[in-house]
């Protein structure tokens, strides 16, 4: 540990964990993680896919460049198990998804992302865990800081009951911008909504391992014993919604279920960028692709952004006047 930190992240997810071993290790950074380990018993609460559901060319060569580079950085750590080849379906039920569903398609077969009949194949999953315990990154639980609200605003990090010098403070996943971000402090593009996971007992196989359902919500995952999750956003018809993406036998017994929230865009597009008057540097909305896009977050963060990344960070910054330009497909249940 040290008293200062060019970066204190919060966030329990693959996301914030790459975004730490990255500035730590590739940007030479001091970095702080601030993070509760998750217990195997949890069920997931998203997964990190490389099929974000975007139209937007730049997006996707932004992610392009990002996913060959983490595929790169697992290898490297000796760790490509942690990521797999999955088939992902996709159904769109209203006239406007089924227009932005066959743009995307095309985009994504520029980037060599094929697709047929709405099942796009071999997309990067990452299904490991990243490991920091050899690194250089701290690691501090939650219950160890505090975020305090100086009279102007601004946060700082309190740590010990001491305040760290820190560069940026950064937050990372949805738990954290809830319960650290006053309400009143976010943007007004963002919304958290609640969501359901549950877990099935084993079902007829899907029509891909990976399912999504933008419009009612419902993102479905089989597991090799065939046994389902199931991702509900909102809280309205739930279990109508969760029924008409399975395919039974029904009744269908269902082992665990567990609630939350995550926040997302009322735009569709991510949003990453410091808000006034705290400070604090959001990377929000970014859906499934969140950890594959890690290593084009981690240089903008460190101020060294490659060919093109600039622009996109700038046009998908809080502080843009317009969002108009980089506005993206909005989920209808969600």
């Amino acid at each position: 540990m040290t008293s200062s930190y060019d970066f204190a992240i919060f966030g329990g997810t693959a996301l914030a964990a790459l975004l730490a071993g990255l500035l730590a290790h590739d940007h030479g950074r001091q970095v702080l993680l601030i993070a509760d380990p998750v217990s195997p018993q949890r069920l997931p609460r998203g997964l990190d896919l490389a099929l974000p559901l975007a139209t937007r060319p730049q997006s996707w060569r932004l992610l392009a460049r990002a996913a060959a580079e983490l595929r790169a950085l697992l290898a490297g750590l000796e760790a490509a198990a942690a990521l797999e080849r999955v088939d992902v379906g996709v159904v769109a039920d209203l006239p406007a998804t089924e227009h932005a569903l066959a743009h995307l398609t095309q985009v994504a077969a520029g980037y060599g992302l094929a697709s047929r009949r709405g099942v796009f194949r071999d997309v990067p999953r990452l299904v490991g865990p990243i490991e920091l315990g050899d690194s250089r990154v701290a690691v501090l639980p939650r219950q160890a800081v505090q975020l305090r609200f100086a009279r102007g605003g601004a946060a700082e990090l309190v740590v010990a009951g001491e305040a760290a010098g820190v560069g940026q403070i950064v937050i990372a996943d949805d738990a954290a911008l809830l319960e650290f971000v006053p309400e009143a402090q976010r943007p007004p593009l963002l919304a958290a909504i609640a969501m359901t996971a549950t877990l099935t007992k084993p079902a007829r196989r899907l029509a891909a391992p990976v399912m999504l359902y933008p419009d009612r919500g419902v993102t479905l995952v089989q597991r090799p014993d065939l046994s389902v999750l199931g991702l509900v956003a909102g809280d309205a018809e739930i279990e109508a919604r969760l029924a008409s993406t399975l395919p039974g036998p029904f009744p269908l017994r269902r082992l665990a279920t567990s609630r939350f929230r995550r926040v997302v865009t009322q735009d569709g597009a991510p949003l990453v960028g410091r808000i006034r008057p705290t400070k604090l540097l959001l990377v929000t909305g970014l859906g499934n692709a969140g950890a594959f896009l890690a290593p084009a977050i981690a240089r903008h963060l460190a101020g060294v952004p490659a060919e093109g990344e600039k622009s996109w960070f700038a046009a998908h910054d809080p502080a843009r006047p317009s969002r108009e330009p980089v506005a993206d497909l909005v989920a209808g249940a969600a």
